[in-house]
């Protein structure tokens, strides 16, 4: 995440997934993965999302979100990109996983490109979902019933099925 992003339409989105995972009793952490100068105004962001800066969690179950400047990579970790190595490895720390993730090549379909990313998740011992629109979010999880229950509360709220694309 880069400051002058800070407030913009995807920041919105984020705030939305993370107060979702509130309502399933999840308390929430933020990876920010900061880039550029934030000049201490990383709790600005934690405020906005309603969210803890990230820690080991506590006994109550908890979320992870992981927000990189582009999203989630096929390969290894960089500075924009986390990874499904990154995701998989948080899973055994949280009980959800969600990252931002708007990695995909504009040269070809982005469902295929959803799908090796599930994939990949699934190699890895997790299940995922991804919410498919303008601002793409991976979820992960080494529990299905927990990526079914997030679905189904996202469908209950009025968020579209077709949105949702499951490994």
């Amino acid at each position: 995440m880069n400051p002058r992003f800070l407030g913009d339409s995807y920041d919105i989105v984020k705030r939305y997934f993370c107060e979702a995972m509130r309502l399933l009793g999840y308390q929430v952490y933020a990876d920010l993965m900061p880039t550029g100068d934030w000049h201490g105004q990383e709790d600005v962001f934690f405020r906005f999302l309603n969210a803890r800066s990230r820690t080991e969690p506590t006994k109550q179950p908890a979320a992870l979100f992981l927000d990189p400047d582009k999203g989630v990579s096929r390969g290894k970790e960089t500075l924009s990109h986390t990874s499904p190595q990154r995701i998989a490895s948080e899973c055994m720390k949280y009980e959800l996983v969600f990252a931002f993730d708007q990695s995909f090549s504009r040269s070809s379909p982005a469902r295929p490109q959803m799908d090796a990313k599930l994939s990949a998740l699934v190699e890895l011992g997790c299940f995922g979902m991804y919410y498919d629109s303008h601002a793409r979010f991976l979820f992960a999880s080494r529990d299905s019933g927990r990526i079914v229950q997030l679905s189904e509360l996202l469908v209950e709220q009025g968020l579209p099925a077709q949105r949702l694309t499951y490994r």
